[in-house]
């Protein structure tokens, strides 16, 4: 299993825990056809206690860089996409930047649609560009 992997089994899981399930082990076993790694395992935990200790201001965050939206007209897929991205860009940052951008867009498109790779690309770069101003995450 690799990062990217990791991140698309975290966004899976995200997306479940917002939609009423408990993204646990049964899930990820079920989104994975071998057992991870132990630090891909490590990792996935990592973005899901940070995404889960952060979501208030992550969303605020979401909501501040919409631009003509309002976060509860997103798809849920695509928030679950950007809720993990802006916990790497904001509070995790290991990752490059344009890495964590890069896969986000990918993540969005391939269980949404081209477009919605191009609005998470646009809500990214709107968070990052804030960021880089000193705008607290």
């Amino acid at each position: 299993m690799s990062r990217k992997s990791a991140r698309a089994a975290a966004v899976q899981m995200v997306f479940e825990n917002m939609l009423g399930g408990d993204g646990g082990e049964d899930t990820l076993q079920g989104l994975i056809a071998f057992t991870p790694e132990e630090g891909d395992t490590a990792f996935i935990d990592q973005l899901l206690h940070g995404v889960e200790e952060n979501a208030f201001a992550i969303d605020d965050l979401i909501e501040k860089n919409l631009k003509g939206w309002a976060l509860n007209r997103i798809a849920k897929v695509d928030q679950a996409v950007l809720r993990v991205a802006i916990y790497e860009l904001c509070y995790d940052r290991q990752t490059p930047d344009a890495v964590v951008i890069n896969e986000a867009v990918t993540l969005a498109q391939r269980f949404n649609t081209p477009n919605a790779g191009k609005f998470v690309n646009g809500v990214l770069s709107a968070v990052l560009e804030s960021r880089n101003n000193g705008d607290p995450a």
